[in-house]
């Protein structure tokens, strides 16, 4: 089989080694990783054309790609791609901001005569993304290869990051938890005892403990703050120091602290949580992230959801809005794309709508909550196990889990509304159930360091681990 490796092989050798395996029974024609961090000997894939993910995101083509062959598309082909534009300008805020409409637009369409020119040269039968594709590159390639028919199986992350799950589409989700969704899901004679010790310990933690954050966060917080945010801003600045141009930022940096940015709006507008109410708790996802685009879809526009809860709320309820912790930790006081000025006054100014401090325990206001909502976010999955019903608008890996309520539109949130006021709850037994499938269709294994430091697998068996799903998601 003829295949094309996206972001595999990036972060750790392991994955290179199991892609050494694939490559005994299948051609690797095409593969963009990051070169310069795993090192790896290329001449055990000959032919393969190999691609610097760095490039990839400004569209550099390798040495291979001659320029000649990226004729522009046709309007009535670009056409067919504007569900795709759409949420490729969201995507572009994250690499690059200060870009005008049209410049996007023409990369955009750069993207697409890139990857269909490499898809016409190669004709891969499948495509295997190490995630989601969230990249400008990997979603216009995605979306090419699924107008052709071309397979496109990705990898995704759950739990506690130390299993994958397999998707051949990230809007339908894993096809043996959706397939098992309607039938098994309802069946309540699961047992704990029959699941893996790592399951077993992941749904005790998390659906009994007062405070049962991912080891993942924790490790993030580590990176995100003192030493770690120190070191991440001095690698930063070495760029500056050496074109001579420190100071001048240095200036530019101290007159913006004077100027009032989003945490002062966000202060401005924040109101204490009152638990003794009923209501909705919704908290924010960090962006910009795979988890809203493209995981959210329209919903990458949070306050589109929080409009439509705050429309749907029953009579006496309030939504309580709380932002997430990590976005300020990453982007300090400063406005972005997907925190402008304004943004915070907005979901403040909506009916029934309170914008709760960031510092509010989030397992407490799920716990006192009549429901979570939020787009893909993990908070939904932890509600359903410790029993609160939890209402979904994106495409998270556990869409088809019972206790999750897929929604769109008012309409939808208001029947929601009116399950949970007629006594819906998430039925521990079944959850159980649903997590014994989990087992069944995923991989021990890790695609970020976070899983890799708790997965506690030895070299060989992470290999062994690796090979196994890349060969299952050949065989979708």
């Amino acid at each position: 089989m003829k295949v094309f490796l996206i972001g595999i092989g990036s972060l750790f050798t392991e994955h290179i080694r199991a892609a050494e395996r694939l490559a005994k029974d299948h051609q690797v024609l095409y593969w963009v990783r990051l070169e310069d961090v795993v090192p790896m000997d290329t001449a055990k894939f000959p032919g393969t054309v190999f691609h610097d993910y760095r490039n990839a995101l400004k569209n550099i083509p390798p040495k291979e790609m001659r320029a000649s062959d990226f004729a522009p598309w046709g309007a009535k082909e670009i056409a067919q791609y504007f569900e795709t534009e759409s949420e490729l300008m969201s995507m572009m805020d994250k690499w690059y901001p200060d870009w005008p409409v049209l410049k996007r637009k023409d990369f955009f369409y750069d993207l697409l005569s890139y990857w269909g020119s490499v898809l016409d040269t190669y004709s891969p039968d499948a495509i295997i993304f190490h995630a989601p594709p969230h990249e400008m590159f990997s979603y216009v390639l995605y979306a090419i290869a699924q107008a052709r028919g071309i397979r496109t199986p990705m990898f995704d992350c759950i739990l506690g990051h130390d299993r994958v799950i397999l998707y051949a589409d990230y809007k339908k989700g894993n096809n043996t938890l959706a397939r098992k969704a309607k039938a098994e899901f309802k069946d309540g004679s699961g047992s704990l005892n029959d699941l893996a010790l790592d399951l077993r310990e992941y749904y005790r933690k998390v659906s009994a403990s007062p405070d049962p954050t991912p080891p993942y966060v924790e490790e993030w917080k580590l990176q995100a703050l003192g030493w770690g945010k120190l070191r991440r801003r001095a690698k930063a600045l070495l760029p500056f120091i050496k074109d001579g141009t420190i100071f001048e930022r240095a200036a530019m940096r101290f007159f913006k602290l004077l100027k009032p940015g989003i945490l002062d709006e966000q202060k401005k507008y924040e109101k204490s949580a009152d638990l003794s109410k009923p209501y909705v708790y919704a908290p924010l996802h960090y962006q910009p992230e795979c988890t809203t685009s493209p995981q959210g879809g329209i919903f990458v526009d949070q306050i589109l959801m929080i409009k439509m809860l705050a429309a749907a709320l029953p009579q006496g309820w309030e939504l309580y809005v709380k932002e997430h912790p990590a976005q300020q930790q990453a982007h300090g006081n400063e406005f972005t794309p997907y925190r402008y000025r304004g943004f915070f006054r907005s979901i403040a100014e909506l009916p029934n709508v309170r914008l709760v401090p960031s510092s509010t325990n989030t397992f407490e206001l799920t716990r006192s909550s009549r429901a979570v909502a939020t787009i893909t976010g993990t908070a939904a999955w932890e509600a359903i196990l410790r029993g609160k019903p939890a209402l979904v608008f994106g495409y998270p890996w556990f869409m088809h889990a019972p206790g999750i309520l897929r929604v769109s539109s008012v309409k939808e949130c208001k029947e929601a509304f009116k399950n949970i006021e007629g006594g819906f709850v998430p039925d521990a037994k079944i959850l159980i159930n649903y997590l014994s499938v989990v087992e069944e269709a995923s991989f021990r294994g890790y695609t970020s360091g976070y899983g890799k430091k708790i997965a506690a697998l030895d070299e060989e068996t992470a290999i062994h681990e690796m090979h196994r799903a890349l060969e299952a998601a050949l065989a979708q």
